[in-house]
């Protein structure tokens, strides 16, 4: 009889042991699918975040330097970039979006200040490259392809006239 309460004892230790195994293989699961479901949110996000901000910065820096001229395309570092004339008092001053090194820079100086370096300027994010094409009409098509090799184009206005 003793023996039979011995067996019975094993088989309800070995259940808890499954049960607790069952257990935490589901937790796990449960983990390792929420981690996935989170980064690939984390990985919109940001893509989104990059658009935006890329967008949202040349447009809005465009629209507050808009008068009259003062808003063009040239030749920065030996690409395309675009140029705000400004004055401040009677000191002339001028400001250059442009790529480099992988990242959209701005350059503020003042117009007479020569030829500066290009890494003189002040990072504003990472992408891999900026294209601006003048369509006429104080017209602007910009392309910036991002750091993950996506394409963003967009076409802005100058709002005042020459």
């Amino acid at each position: 009889m003793k023996r039979n309460m011995d067996s019975r004892h094993t088989v309800d230790m070995l259940f808890v042991i499954a049960l607790l195994f069952l257990f935490a293989m589901g937790a796990l699961m449960l983990i390792a699918l929420g981690s996935s479901i989170y980064k690939r949110g984390v990985d919109t996000l940001t893509k989104s975040y990059d658009k935006r901000t890329a967008y949202a910065y040349i447009t809005e820096k465009l629209r507050q330097c808009d008068e009259e001229g003062s808003i063009s395309t040239d030749i920065f570092n030996k690409s395309g970039a675009i140029r705000i004339d400004s004055q401040i008092g009677d000191t002339p001053y001028v400001t250059y979006l442009y790529d480099y090194d992988g990242a959209l820079m701005e350059l503020y100086a003042r117009a007479d200040a020569g030829d500066l370096p290009p890494e003189s300027g002040q990072k504003i994010m990472n992408i891999q490259g900026l294209v601006i094409n003048s369509k006429g009409n104080g017209m602007l098509e910009i392309t910036i392809t991002l750091e993950d090799g996506e394409d963003l184009t967009f076409i802005t206005a100058k709002r005042s006239s020459e």
